[in-house]
């Protein structure tokens, strides 16, 4: 058999190689938003709908994730707490550029011929603001300047059939238990006056000037419908005569908040009650920050509030 020559000082090297231990592994690569947010599509159950509101809306989506940050609404005060958190996904429910598919307005276009009428205007109401809008820019450029990616993740979370928006608001009423069937929004609570649970919902969840009621104050409330985000018409019509009290985000105040006062005029113990669409939102959006710690385990996933913006003139 062959012998190997081995010298002094390459043994000396090998045996400190050995009791050194392994040599460490290279750290694996951060993964980036673009990646992250792949893996949070394919959990909720594959690709978006052409028509969905869901996508990148600022920052570059390659942008290496140390932690990611959920919340209703990406205002400039969670953006910035999310900043110092250490918190570089931003994971919005709603709009960030005040528009339904955020970003700069396209260009108006040129203005009619003299003698041709009125000049055109570009539809604002779903494009968003102008390009140069001063609010646009300064919070389009603290997301850039701060290493933000916004990431808008509404109708894929929607459509969860946990119907988590909702299920968010109950726990944070302490209604869990209380819920009539798994798949509906009645909940059958312990009766109160109507004034009293409206005061439980205001301290609850820490409103100051963004809720409003209609009815009878004195009415008992036992069952109540939760509907967070924006109630249409159709939808509180049809469900009005199954509860004491319906709990909305928002809703169009010449349909559907008159409707409440004309029927409690016409001697109807029922109500309405109006917390603020980002707000009755907001809960939901804790419980994605808490599943989002099921599906992306790597990084820390934390819920930013909104709260209520709204204050009281005393």
């Amino acid at each position: 058999m062959e012998k190997t020559d081995v010298s002094r000082r390459r043994f000396n090297l090998l045996a400190g190689t050995l009791l050194a231990g392994p040599v460490p592994l290279r750290a694996a690569k951060p993964a980036t938003a673009e990646e992250i947010v792949t893996r949070i599509q394919s959990s909720l159950g594959g690709d978006r709908l052409p028509t969905s509101t869901d996508g990148f809306k600022a920052g570059d989506p390659n942008t290496p994730v140390r932690g990611i940050a959920t919340t209703a609404m990406a205002t400039m005060d969670v953006l910035k707490r999310a900043s110092a958190a250490g918190a570089n996904l931003v994971v919005t429910y709603e709009p960030t550029f005040f528009g339904r598919q955020d970003g700069p307005a396209p260009p108006a276009p040129p203005p009619a011929p003299q003698g041709g009428g009125n000049p055109r205007v570009p539809p604002r109401i779903f494009a968003g603001l102008a390009a140069d809008d001063p609010v646009y820019r300064a919070k389009k450029e603290f997301i850039e300047k701060n290493g933000l990616v916004v990431y808008r993740l509404r109708d894929s979370w929607q459509s969860r059939k946990e119907n988590d928006m909702t299920t968010g608001l109950a726990e944070s009423l302490g209604w869990t238990k209380y819920r009539v069937k798994p798949d509906d929004v009645l909940y059958d609570v312990p009766a109160a006056s109507a004034e009293d649970t409206v005061d439980l919902i205001r301290k609850k969840l820490m409103l100051r000037g963004g809720l409003r009621a209609v009815g009878d104050r004195k009415a008992t409330v036992r069952r109540v419908l939760l509907h967070p985000g924006t109630m249409n018409p159709a939808t509180m019509w049809q469900r009005y005569v199954e509860t004491d009290l319906i709990v909305a985000g928002e809703v169009r105040e010449w349909e559907n908040t008159h409707y409440a006062a004309d029927v409690y005029t016409a001697g109807e113990k029922r109500g309405l009650v109006t917390i603020g669409r980002v707000a009755s939102e907001d809960p939901g959006m804790r419980s994605c920050a808490r599943w989002l710690k099921t599906v992306v385990k790597e990084v820390p996933a934390s819920w930013m509030t909104v709260g209520d913006l709204y204050w009281r003139a005393s």
